[in-house]
């Protein structure tokens, strides 16, 4: 449950919204020892599934904190992403981590057992409560809050702004962030459907593509593409976020076109959930604005095609914890902040490339666009082709023109097996990161990293032969 309901006048970390990335944010520096308070606007979790996939690398960010079983155990495998047409995917099952899947689960699931991590680990959590000002001094932030109709002010040593797409904490900080508004029209729904398949799916037609993600509980959210770009007045097309005011036109156009999608071998039942809206892209130009830090779709909005959002959102925060922590501890370190901006704003563009693409792929009505999808599905039939997009999707693939075996710093480190003394240590590297300390690989001969002695932040040394020369990785899993 959260916390009793008594803000506090400081805090050393403020962390404005309580979904999925603050609740993991908060949870990190509360592992640092960081005395943390997160304000969430809404009173309670909301039971509705915005974000459902959770792929590869997001399940060994949870596994590094020990929490991937209970996730796991609560969602469904998804042991492949559909392309755009019946038996074209890219497989998961060949995927170089301990989860060769995607993992589908219903984000207010999501939300709940990190709210609960975050909680155990030491952190506040606060609901009902608005944030209606920001002021940056030299050494600490003000915030104006307003719960019940009165306000209180709480001042923090850093704010971190997880606040959502239309980010209170970016607006009052006065970080710009260009939006963009993509011209397809698309449909997602939530409904049994009349023929039930337990891994994702699609299908392709004249009119339109359809995406099936299936929840693993009978129930599948359904992602319409219409090439024939009729819109109705009145259909509600929008930003995504407030659904459509006539929602039963909504579910009888999505039920034609699925039906014309399928060739009427599919139709939709017990619909629980229908939107219709137009995908946008939104990149704040600075993640850091002094005391002020911005993480997941506060800092970056994209189509939701591939699933990378709450992905991308918590590898933010996942990134930045550590680096936090070690900024209140001792403001020396502040620099890192700057690494995290710099090194999470590159990584998310990339996904707004990546998203942009498959929305652009999916959803061009255009005459020109069926044939290239044709072409670009046959090509995506090649083992090499697919095995290549999942390790992208899954968010395990290096940077762009990151090739060659040997590791760079910021590179993602693999589960490597360690070599153990005794029976009760740690047997393999995401378990060694389970305390948030640097981990120090060391090869059974061979000299350390040099990097290791002038670290200036907990160190955890180990042995492994996975690598022939001495490694430092960071407490996000990736090399130093």
């Amino acid at each position: 449950m959260p916390s009793s309901f008594v803000l506090p006048g400081s805090v050393q970390v403020a962390v404005v919204g309580a979904g999925p990335v603050g609740l993991w944010l908060a949870g990190e520096l509360a592992l640092h020892g960081v005395g943390c308070a997160v304000l969430e606007r809404e009173p309670h979790i909301a039971p509705v599934t915005r974000a459902l996939m959770l792929h590869a690398r997001t399940l060994e960010y949870l596994d590094m904190r020990g929490l991937a079983d209970a996730f796991v155990a609560d969602g469904h495998r998804c042991m492949r992403y559909p392309l755009g047409a019946d038996g074209v995917f890219a497989p998961f099952s060949a995927l170089d981590s301990p989860f060769p899947h995607a993992l589908a689960l219903p984000q207010f699931r999501t939300t709940s057992l990190l709210e609960e991590h975050a909680l155990k680990n030491g952190a506040s959590v606060f609901r009902g409560v608005d944030v209606t000002g920001l002021r940056q001094g030299d050494e600490d932030v003000e915030l104006t809050t307003r719960r019940a109709g009165r306000n209180h002010r709480l001042r923090a040593a850093y704010v971190a702004g997880c606040d959502g797409a239309r980010s209170t904490v970016r607006r009052l900080a006065g970080i710009a962030a260009p939006r963009h508004v993509y011209p397809y029209d698309v449909t997602s729904v939530d409904a049994r459907l009349t023929v039930e398949r337990r891994q994702p799916w699609s299908a392709r037609g004249r009119h339109g593509m359809a995406i099936v993600l299936p929840f693993g509980d009978g129930h599948a959210r359904v992602v319409l593409y219409d090439y024939r770009h009729r819109p109705d007045p009145g259909d509600g097309a929008g930003d995504g976020t407030d659904g459509v005011p006539d929602t039963v036109r909504a579910r009888l156009r999505a039920q034609a076109l699925l039906a014309e999608i399928t060739r009427g071998t599919v139709d939709l039942r017990d619909v629980t959930w229908v939107s219709r809206y137009r995908c946008e892209r939104r990149h704040a130009l600075r993640y850091r604005d002094r005391r002020v830090l911005l993480a997941g779709d506060a800092a970056h909005v994209h189509p939701p095609t591939g699933g990378q959002g709450l992905n991308t959102g918590i590898a933010d925060a996942m990134a930045l914890g550590w680096r936090l922590a070690a900024a209140v501890t001792e403001s020396r370190h502040g620099h890192l902040l700057d690494a995290y901006a710099d090194e999470r704003r590159r990584a998310a563009g990339r996904v707004l490339g990546l998203t942009a693409a498959l929305l652009h792929f999916n959803a061009a009505p255009s005459a020109w666009a069926e044939p290239l999808r044709a072409a670009a599905l046959l090509g995506a039939r090649l083992p090499a082709v697919h095995r290549r997009l999942a390790t992208v999707l899954a968010g395990l693939s290096p940077p762009l023109g990151g090739t060659g075996s040997r590791p760079r710093g910021g590179w993602r480190a693999p589960d490597v097996p360690l070599l153990t003394a005794g029976a009760d240590g740690p047997v393999r590297l995401f378990e060694a990161l389970r305390d948030g300390h640097h981990v120090h690989l060391m090869p059974p001969d061979g000299g350390p990293d040099p990097r290791a002695a002038a670290l200036e932040h907990p160190l955890t040394t180990v042995c492994s032969a996975a690598f022939r020369r001495a490694r430092v990785i960071r407490p996000d899993g990736h090399f130093l």
